[in-house]
């Protein structure tokens, strides 16, 4: 069977590793596509460049242009998926939904968004079936629920050890150093000011700790590393980097719920109100926090000890009694579409 697996997040590398890697264990073609976006054709290719990516497409900055720009490219993806005789395909949103419905291709959309509401309802709208957590309280003919979340396609203890030896690499000590993920403000999603990391870094250092800093944005490097170890993506053993900091700082969801996921505190300043990090923030595991002197004030917070102990505690609990392993979502939903 040829599967088509588009990728348009560095995140959408990870969350569809492990089940690309199965099916292509078990003989079927396994095709991947990318939109060139930042960083994210580097770790397609350094991680899955077994499947020999193709970028169809790229990221556009403003509203009007990523519209002419989704639809040029589900253009283009009616012309490939023909040429390589797609049977099936699978994203996380509405990538290449319009094509895969012109070309009767069932198409499997992966979603935790639903806040997000243009791309929500766009995938919708296609999907053959729209696959997403139950935290999202929305129901349709042809939504399907799974408990539990998307980071647990790559981080759930079955495929992920966190690695003691990333510490000697960087010159590091377990609860040593704040790992920090400041996100370029290029999507819809955020557009919102995120608070001045200056001001989040000086305290930090004042207060003896080492900064780990993921930067997306590369320009403004040169006034971070004086102070910080500054992050070349794709880096390996990012996550037990996350795992052994003292606690994270992120302006970008996913990182914080991968950290949360760890057992490893958060403190989340992108400032958008999510279905999906609800629970994280009941319990205690992520504090929410935009204005800059809340997220100073919250960094002493988390200074506590015990509120890594007690995080840990809690989603150790939940992955291994409530929250389902992902991929495993992933490969039962594909599954039911292989002749």
């Amino acid at each position: 069977m040829n599967i088509l697996f588009d990728l348009n997040h560095p995140v959408d590398v990870n969350f569809f590793k492990n089940a690309t890697q199965q099916l292509a264990k078990e003989g079927h073609s396994i095709i991947l596509t990318y939109r060139e976006r930042g960083l994210l054709g580097r770790i397609v290719h350094y991680e899955l460049g077994q499947f020999d990516p193709i970028c169809i497409g790229t990221h556009k900055r403003n509203f009007i242009r990523k519209v002419i720009g989704q639809l040029l490219r589900d253009y283009r993806f009616l012309i490939f998926q023909k040429r390589k005789h797609i049977d099936l395909s699978v994203c996380f949103g509405p990538t290449n939904a319009i094509a895969s419905w012109v070309n009767r291709i069932p198409y499997l959309a992966f979603e935790d968004d639903a806040e997000y509401k243009i791309p929500f309802y766009h995938a919708n709208l296609f999907a053959t079936r729209h696959i997403m957590p139950d935290f999202i309280k929305i129901n349709k003919k042809n939504i399907f629920k799974f408990h539990g979340f998307k980071e647990l396609a790559y981080l759930h203890p079955d495929y992920f050890q966190p690695n003691p030896d990333v510490l000697n690499k960087f010159n590091l000590e377990v609860d040593k150093y704040i790992f920090i993920r400041e996100i370029a403000n290029v999507s819809l999603n955020y557009q919102k000011e995120n608070p001045k990391i200056q001001q989040i870094i000086e305290l930090l250092v004042n207060k003896g700790f080492k900064i780990v800093l993921s930067l997306e944005n590369k320009k403004f490097v040169s006034r971070f590393e004086k102070d910080c170890i500054i992050l070349e993506e794709p880096v390996e053993d990012i996550y037990s980097l996350i795992k052994y900091s003292r606690f994270v700082i992120s302006s970008g969801d996913t990182l914080a719920r991968e950290s949360c996921l760890q057992g490893v505190p958060t403190l989340y300043t992108g400032g958008r109100i999510m279905a999906m990090n609800s629970d994280f923030i009941e319990s205690g595991c992520m504090i929410m926090r935009e204005k800059t002197d809340e997220v100073l004030a919250a960094i002493d917070i988390l200074l506590d000890k015990d509120i890594k102990k007690n995080t840990e505690k809690i989603t150790h609990d939940r992955i291994l009694n409530q929250w389902e392993d992902t991929t495993m979502v992933i490969l039962k939903h594909i599954r039911d579409f292989i002749k």
